[in-house]
């Protein structure tokens, strides 16, 4: 369902009413519900899921000094059902889209680089590293679907729309670590295993064009419509984000550790080049949305940086465009 249950926690000491809580935002809820447990006043509300964000800034703006607390829940199924209103409405250009609040709560809690983290990125070293020795797809794509690369990328360049510096620290952090440990783990692994630039899977990530471009670009914006747009599951599409940068990853370290470094080269600008491409669809499709900072006096500052990481990313993407076509009419091949 396309609406959100909204639970506000408000001290009885200083609940200012109903109306007086909302202001102008009364229009946006569906229906409410006001009731006294213990020394708070419950406020329920249940709006649709662009509306949420209005709401939840209006009540923190209102109680946020105080001790309260906001629960935000996707209810499965309401009765009755939910019927629209037939109105005419000004029409509303603004992309639909998820609050920023639950946003962060799909990129998950990044700021602790778990076990589990290391884990799974291990795993799918392991099982990208026998997939590309075996020329076998079906190992290369379960390697995708364990790393968890999605919400370190997204969470980066999320962290800059809202100016998070703490935020962007710990995704950048969370971001290189998990590559090194790849890196790493492919790199040993290609000590062992010898893999020759011959090889298929390894030789169609030495021949570069621009259609690898457009493949990271398509991983990005997908993957960040996941995270904007309810109705897409950010589960499957992680495996996009993997695409991009799972399989190329390893295929380097598997190179460096098999002796061919100089023929490792374009791989690791296939890399380079799915790094730029993401980040650039994540900041730009941020800035379309609409993301900000919570608060106002950040939110032209954070604009101004938005537009300047979209630019310094479709530069580099560009240069790098540039490089993949000057070299064999689009393709770049080191041997």
């Amino acid at each position: 369902m396309n609406v959100r249950l909204i639970e506000c926690y408000v001290p009885k000491k200083i609940f200012a009413g109903y109306e007086e809580s909302l202001g102008d935002n009364l229009e946006n809820i569906i229906w409410h519900s006001i009731c006294e447990e213990s020394n708070y006043t419950v406020i329920r509300l249940l709006s649709e899921t662009e509306h949420v964000e209005k709401v939840i800034d209006v009540l923190s703006s209102k109680y946020g000094g105080s001790n309260f607390r906001i629960l935000v829940t996707e209810p499965t199924a309401t009765i009755p059902e939910i019927k629209k209103e037939e109105k005419v409405e000004v029409e509303d250009k603004t992309p639909k889209r998820v609050s920023r609040h639950e946003i962060i709560g799909k990129i998950g809690d990044i700021s602790n680089l778990s076990k589990e983290y290391y884990s799974l990125l291990f795993l799918a070293a392991v099982v990208a590293s026998i997939g590309i020795w075996l020329d076998d797809v079906a190992l290369i794509i379960g390697s995708m679907i364990i790393a968890p690369f999605l919400s370190p990328m997204i969470s980066f360049t999320f962290s800059i729309a809202v100016m998070d510096t703490s935020l962007a620290k710990k995704s950048l952090k969370n971001l290189i670590l998990g590559i090194l440990t790849v890196l790493v783990f492919s790199f040993f692994i290609g000590t062992f295993i010898h893999v020759s630039p011959e090889s298929p899977q390894v030789a169609s990530r030495m021949n570069l064009g621009l259609q690898n471009i457009v493949i990271a670009l398509s991983a990005g914006f997908v993957g960040t419509l996941s995270m904007l747009i309810p109705e897409i599951s950010s589960t499957v599409v992680g495996v996009m984000i993997a695409v991009a940068l799972m399989p190329p990853l390893v295929a380097f370290g598997l190179m460096l550790g098999s002796g061919y470094y100089l023929e490792s080269v374009p791989i690791l600008i296939l890399f380079i080049v799915n790094i730029i491409s993401v980040n650039f669809a994540s900041a730009s499709l941020f800035y379309i949305y609409g993301i900000t900072p919570y608060k106002w006096w950040e939110i032209e500052k954070a604009r101004k940086l938005s537009i300047f990481t979209i630019i310094f990313w479709f530069s580099n993407l560009l240069i790098l465009a540039g490089i993949i076509m000057l070299f064999g009419n689009g393709n770049l091949k080191i041997i």
